[in-house]
């Protein structure tokens, strides 16, 4: 049975409370964000955590601590 054969049995009280039935309905939509959160996280995280050059003696050692956070931060310790 298509639509229009569905509305030609109808009546008009019938259409009318359908009508009211279906502009009652919230047409909210949800975006699921919690994939954008968790990256949002982790980026803070790893500013939070990450060394500054001018705090460590030689670059090396500071290339090293910031390796060595990233690698904690992907793996998802905090």
């Amino acid at each position: 049975m298509d639509m229009k054969q569905l509305l030609e049995g109808m009546t008009e009280a019938q259409i009318a409370k359908l009508m009211t039935a279906i502009s009652e309905r919230p047409n909210i939509r949800k975006i699921d964000t919690t994939r954008k959160l968790k990256s949002i996280a982790r980026t803070n995280l790893y500013f939070n955590s990450c060394p500054k050059p001018h705090q460590l003696d030689s670059f090396e050692s500071y290339n090293n601590h910031a390796d060595s956070i990233r690698e904690q931060v992907a793996s998802g310790v905090e």
